[in-house]
């Protein structure tokens, strides 16, 4: 420790329970005490390093500890993370480890807990902004952070949640991009009537559903397809069987005759093919949609198989998940009911109405003349019209 002359030595504990040292070449050394143990910082202004000790003395009265000031923040991340897995889907959990490893890490990874601030955060979101990411992206950060943070929070790893104290660019809503009935028709016509996407637009049904269906899914004397599990391929490789998405996801989809019918003829001429061409590679996993060696598709093939198609086709191009819009508007246009279309889609008529309230015809006038007829009665009398008789009334 450099030898300080008395001047110097009379700047110590200058702010509170800290103490701030002008060292020979400059700089300040700023001191804390943390739960009785001494945490120092070397700053090259006089005001930054008053700022810090006030700032950290601040938190220490809100709950910092010492552990704070050591612990990083992919430190703790990883923990974090790795106790997610056991509660999130395998699906969400790859997406979190991707936004972290691609964006998190990168800018605040190598802080200290303790100097995380909703400052950082703010700029942090900024420059993300600034490098042109979306929106909708940067929501997806957000989300984790504020969920991390929190989890700090409660450690008493920080004195507060700082990500609920900033403001994050909130994406607008994007436009729904669907096709019409033509469209159906000729796309349709174009793949000859595959199964697999004739089965999308006729059930709205997610990417993942489809390709997770088994054949005792489907009850053929009742004509119900019972959606009961999702397919997933994590980035590791092989593959994962799961619930659907939501609660209402597990449901029942009653199939037309001609849909019923395609499937009959795929399980009864089209799989016997696979299987013996695959010979002795086959793996059977029951699967209604399987790869050529029997296992379940994978996600993103399926999504650049349609959009391949689609541009082959010669028709506008939409992603794989709007064929679920497209399935949803085309139902609602023909008047189905709300909870009857929501109950094929597996989601609530509260989301349903708020995602598809354009495609729902204003049936307006049809209401008006029905309560028109009701309320007109078939002839008026004098006796029985009490406006009539306030009119007589005031003339006398």
């Amino acid at each position: 420790m450099p030898i300080l002359s008395k001047r110097q030595k009379m700047n110590k504990r200058s702010h509170g329970e800290g103490s701030l040292t002008r060292r020979k070449n400059g700089t300040f050394l700023a001191q804390v005490s943390i739960e009785g143990r001494r945490v120092s910082k070397t700053f090259k202004l006089r005001k930054e390093a008053q700022e810090w000790i006030t700032t950290i003395n601040g938190q220490v009265r809100q709950g910092l500890t010492f552990e704070s000031t050591r612990t990083t923040v992919d430190e703790l991340m990883e923990g974090w993370l790795n106790n997610k897995r056991a509660k999130l889907r395998p699906a969400t959990i790859e997406s979190y480890c991707n936004m972290n490893r691609q964006y998190i890490s990168p800018a605040l990874g190598k802080l200290k807990l303790k100097d995380v601030s909703a400052a950082r955060v703010q700029k942090f979101y900024s420059d993300l902004e600034k490098r042109g990411i979306g929106k909708r992206t940067i929501e997806m950060t957000h989300t984790i952070l504020h969920g991390f943070l929190g989890h700090a929070h409660r450690l008493g790893l920080i004195a507060q949640n700082w990500a609920a104290l900033v403001e994050v660019p909130r994406p607008g809503k994007s436009e729904m991009h669907v096709w019409d009935e033509s469209q159906v028709s000729q796309f349709l016509q174009f793949v000859n009537a595959d199964p697999l996407y004739r089965l999308a637009f006729s059930t709205g049904m997610r990417r993942g559903e489809i390709v997770g269906l088994q054949w005792k899914d489907i009850d053929w004397n009742s004509g119900m397809l019972h959606v009961r599990r999702q397919a997933y391929r994590p980035e590791g490789g092989g593959f994962i069987f799961q619930t659907p998405k939501t609660e209402r996801g597990t449901r029942g989809i009653r199939l037309g005759r001609g849909m019923l019918e395609a499937l009959r003829v795929h399980y009864n001429e089209t799989i016997p093919l696979m299987q013996a061409i695959a010979g002795g590679s086959w793996q059977d996993y029951d699967l209604i949609f399987p790869t050529s060696r029997g296992t379940p598709k994978d996600g993103d093939t399926v999504l650049k198989e349609f959009q391949r198609l689609t541009e082959r086709a010669g028709l506008p191009p939409i992603r794989f998940h709007d064929i679920r819009h497209t399935a949803a508007s085309i139902m609602l246009l023909h008047g189905e009911p709300p909870v009857r279309v929501a109950g094929i889609l597996g989601q609530s008529v509260q989301v349903l109405l708020t995602t598809y309230a354009h495609y729902i015809p204003d049936n307006q006038e049809t209401a008006a003349n029905l309560m028109d007829a009701i309320t007109t009665p078939t002839s008026i009398t004098f006796e029985n019209s009490s406006s009539l008789q306030q009119i007589a009334a005031g003339k006398k």
